[in-house]
């Protein structure tokens, strides 16, 4: 989410004055209803509904009845249907309706037959009421008196029912829709704010196809739950009750005949259900898997190219695909199977009826009307029966998809804001660490692996500290402690004598300008892009933070200056303009204390010139921290703080540390001996590495 800088009111080249500091800056968005409709109210339109973004239910004090209620995650994902169970009994009373009113019909039916096509010498309980309102509806219409009024009046009525079972099935679909999507939105929001929650650790050992997965794909199916698995249930419920007594009504012993087929309908859900939810599963975490491979093999695709890797990539791709395919034929078997003993079990089922019916009528136990209406409500019973049945395939795959939600809303931030927490504010940028260690838990457990050990640093306000030493010294690790990305194993970060652990993470990182190694840029406008370091930034503040930046020229003559978009669409800068609009950024978020992963390899001199001249004059008057990765970016550092295997092995000017001619002096030779062996030319042999014989001065 972006920040809000504290330092609106001061010039972007130079700190802040004392006191305008990140806690000045308004914050973000609480997340309530009322700030959700301010912020999104204009894209959802008039209905748009706004809820809680947190989960509900899981705060630490729980009353009693929440007390009472199962801490499951089916039982926290109804916590967000909660808001929107107005539309879903809304739903729920118009699909009632869709499928209760059409059970008028076979009683209807039953009448044209038994009442006038066949007139029986007595009409039954059903007939008779119904040919009173047909005989009373033909004299209010003046249609006149007999069976064929009766049978107008009684077509007019079953018209009308027809009308308004289409208005029903129609905001049945509508309200229903509406109640998904809101939960979508809900669902998707929370999960992402509690995602940016979570710790850097929780990044480190996922990936990002994995992540986005879960917003995807199994909040979409979750999302069938609320449609099929609470909506249709009571609809079913409903038109299978009134189904039932109608069909006792009609005739008891036939009626008796009809629920012979329920048990295998029981069996097949008892006995297929839990195969399906477990493949479901299995499914869904390949898809995460598949998801996070593809997208680190879209993201390089430069480097398989450049080893000539498409072929074992291809391969892998292929048996990666080849699992994926067999786990969803796996559920395409199980659903089929399903599908197939439902259906022939709703086939058969009116077969039986069929002969037990013909049977009555026979020996004159039943009307060929009864019969009639009894065969008609046949459908409005095995219907909801076989829609039970397979309500079963779609609510096992969304429990599947709800459990491994609520697994990633378990996931728990590793650094948090403290209980009590302050805001920061930033004085003098006087930076001092101390006793610091650091050691993280392998992924596939065992002893924590000790990266920092016994830390003890302390930079003075606006001085820069470069941070050298070998690859996995621990330059990269120590720099984040810095911002709270990770929580120390012991010692402490003081920022003007605070310890940052006692502040808001908030208050904390808007005091801290960090520019990275590998510069991220989103799929917006340069202005969006630079106004992320400071949002609400007027374009004079822009343009004077692309000049320093030594990118304003570049900027400048692109046909959409500030409106030109990056991406995939638009503008694709190149390594040296993507840092320096980085830099861009930091300049316009104006921090007191920086953070810079120096990153100018593979750059032309002129670009790193540029480069360098940027950094420099973002770190004068601001407390600096610059991972050195080139030496020569540590030269004209205040003091160099040299690490070695998690340890501070050397730490002075860069004079000092050369004359010392220990770890600092070292890497800078090896670092300079090409030059140097540029310097002093040796001719070799065509083609070979080997010296070339000295020339033959006598010739």
């Amino acid at each position: 989410m972006p920040q809000k800088s504290d330092s609106a009111t001061s010039s972007a080249g130079t700190p802040p004055p004392a006191g305008a500091r990140a806690e000045d800056a308004p914050d973000e968005p609480d997340g309530t209803p009322q700030s959700r409709a301010a912020a999104e109210g204009a894209a959802a339109g008039g209905g748009a509904h706004f809820s809680p973004p947190h989960e509900p239910g899981r705060s630490s004090k729980r009353g009693f009845i929440s007390r009472l209620i199962p801490d499951t995650p089916l039982f926290r994902f109804l916590g967000y249907v909660r808001p929107h169970l107005w539309l879903v009994a809304g739903g729920a009373v118009m699909g009632i309706l869709k499928f209760t009113l059409p059970l008028i019909f076979p009683l209807a039916f039953k009448y044209v037959i038994d009442g006038l096509l066949v007139p029986q010498p007595k009409l039954d309980r059903f007939d008779a009421p119904i040919d009173r309102w047909c005989g009373a509806l033909a004299g209010w219409l003046h249609l006149g008196a007999g069976p064929v009024p009766k049978l107008e009046a009684l077509s007019a009525a079953l018209l009308a029912l027809c009308i308004v079972q289409a208005i029903s099935t129609y905001y049945r679909s509508y309200w229903a829709g509406m109640a998904g999507h809101r939960l979508i939105f809900d669902l998707r929001y929370a999960l992402f704010l509690h995602m940016q929650r979570l710790s850097h650790s929780f990044f480190d050992r996922t990936t990002s196809g994995g992540i986005v997965s879960r917003f995807i794909s199994d909040i979409a199916s979750a999302q069938n739950f609320v449609g099929s698995g609470m909506i249709n249930t009571w609809m079913d419920a409903t038109s299978l009750g009134v189904a039932l007594f109608m069909l006792f009504k009609l005739d008891t012993r036939l009626a008796w005949i009809c629920l012979i087929v329920v048990p295998f309908y029981v069996l097949v859900i008892r006995v297929l259900s839990p195969r399906i939810r477990n493949a479901s599963r299995e499914l869904q975490e390949s898809v995460e898997v598949f998801s996070g491979e593809l997208q680190e093999r879209v993201a390089g695709v430069a480097t398989v190219k450049s080893f000539a890797r498409e072929a074992e990539e291809a391969h892998r791709f292929h048996q990666r695909t080849t699992e994926l395919y067999d786990l969803t034929i796996t559920n395409v078997r199980l659903g089929s199977m399903h599908q197939m003993f439902s259906e022939f079990i709703a086939r058969a089922a009116p077969l039986i009826v069929l002969w037990a019916g013909a049977i009555f009528i026979m020996h004159h136990r039943m009307t060929v009307g009864t019969m009639v209406a009894f065969f008609g409500l046949l459908g409005s019973l095995y219907l909801p029966l076989q829609r039970y049945s397979e309500l079963s395939i779609i609510v096992a795959s969304a429990l599947a998809a709800i459990e491994r939600i609520f697994n990633l809303f378990d996931e728990a931030p590793e650094v948090a804001d403290r209980p009590g927490a302050k805001d920061l504010r930033v004085r003098r940028g006087d930076v001092a660490i101390e006793n610091l260690s650091f050691a993280y838990q392998p992924l596939g457990g065992g002893e924590p692996r000790t990266v920092l050990s016994d830390i003890n640093l302390t930079v003075a306000p606006g001085t820069t500290a470069a941070l050298v030493g070998r690859s996995g010294a621990g330059k990269t690790t120590l720099a984040s402690l810095i911002p709270r990305f990770y929580e120390p194993s012991s010692g402490r970060i003081l920022i003007d004598g605070i310890d940052v652990s006692a502040v808001t993470l908030k208050s904390l990182r808007d005091a801290i300008g960090i520019v990275p190694q590998d510069a991220v840029l989103f799929s917006a406008s340069i202005r969006e892009n630079v106004l992320y370091g400071r949002p609400g930034a007027s374009d004079p503040e822009v343009w004077r933070a692309l000049e320093q930046a030594n990118i304003r020229e570049f900027v400048d003559s692109l046909p959409g200056k500030l409106n030109t978009m990056i991406g995939e669409d638009g503008l694709r800068p190149s390594t040296g303009q993507r840092q320096r609009l980085a830099l861009a950024r930091a300049f316009l978020k104006n921090p007191p204390i920086l953070i810079l992963d120096e990153a100018t390899s593979g750059l032309d001199s002129e670009v790193e010139n540029l480069i360098h001249d940027a950094v420099r004059r973002l770190m004068k008057g601001r407390t600096s921290f610059l991972i050195a990765h080139r030496l020569a970016s540590a030269v004209a550092a205040d003091v160099i703080v040299v690490l070695d295997r998690g340890s501070v092995v050397e730490m002075g000017s860069h004079a000092e540390l050369i004359e010392r001619g220990g770890v600092y002096a070292q890497l800078f030779n090896e670092q300079t001996r090409k030059l140097l062996m540029f310097d002093e030319h040796t001719p070799r042999r065509p083609g070979s590495l080997a010296a070339a014989p000295p020339p033959d001065r006598n010739g």
